[in-house]
């Protein structure tokens, strides 16, 4: 379950390099205004399997419709298109319900945001073999980060990476659906890698904007779609979009 939602800006703003600490903080404070006890159960408690945690909810890179560059982010910005979505229906019902009751409106950035358009997504169907590309750039580790004060960020060219992808996903799945995975083999390949280095409450955390290809389970791939790939899902990383099925000579 996705939406998409064009917000704008009473004023031009710059939207700052780093914003994923500032947003993050709105999606929990809009959850708490739809469904107070959701919002606190989802930050406080999550969706758990075994020793790990999980928010399951996952969003895109802003998008500004015009800027200028400048040194402390995009400046000039007045109108900004975003995606959310997750697994859960609890979660879009209660960011639904909170944006409407706070009339469309948001602050964000020490300013007010209005939302101008939010529509529901609705995939294409996700078949075994679809290409992806990512929206928020999609980071994985050697271990659980949030116990680690300086995690391995790994590279896609290490076969450590594909691994994290596939058992950080089926953990995923596992959490949510509270039982063990025993569905189809499930594989991923991934190209085309650019790195990005984004700070978000305190960290800095290595990620890569790339393009992607799965095979196997397809209820494994509408969760990757809704949940996101890789780790920190819910701090604006490994949100992914289908592009269609093209192929690339050169991958990982």
């Amino acid at each position: 379950m996705r939406l998409r939602i064009l917000f704008e800006s009473l004023k031009k703003i710059t939207l700052p390099w780093d914003y994923r600490t500032d947003v993050t903080k709105v999606v929990y404070t809009i959850l708490r205004i739809g469904d107070p006890d959701y919002g606190d159960w989802l930050h406080e408690h999550g969706f758990r399997w075994k020793n790990k945690t999980y928010r399951l909810f996952v969003y895109s890179d802003l998008v500004p419709i015009h800027w200028n560059l400048s040194k402390k982010g995009l400046a000039d910005v007045q109108c900004v298109t975003w995606e959310i979505g997750s697994p859960d229906k609890r979660f879009m019902d209660a960011f639904m319900a909170g944006i409407e009751r706070q009339r469309g409106e948001l602050q964000l950035f020490d300013t007010t945001f209005k939302v101008v358009d939010m529509v529901h997504i609705e995939p294409m169907e996700l078949k075994s073999g679809l290409i992806f590309r990512t929206i928020s750039p999609l980071s994985v580790s050697s271990a659980d980060p949030n116990r680690l004060r300086y995690p391995i960020y790994l590279r896609p060219d290490q076969p450590e990476f594909i691994e994290g992808l596939q058992r950080n996903l089926i953990n995923k799945w596992q959490a949510f659906h509270r039982r063990e995975w025993k569905g189809e083999e499930f594989s991923i390949r991934v190209w085309n890698p650019k790195q990005k280095l984004i700070r978000v409450f305190n960290v800095n955390v290595r990620a890569w904007h790339l393009d992607l290809q799965m095979w196997g389970d397809e209820e494994l791939i509408r969760f990757a779609y809704d949940a996101g790939l890789g780790i920190r899902n819910s701090q604006g990383f490994g949100m992914i979009e289908p592009v269609g099925w093209r192929t690339d000579s050169h991958f990982f």
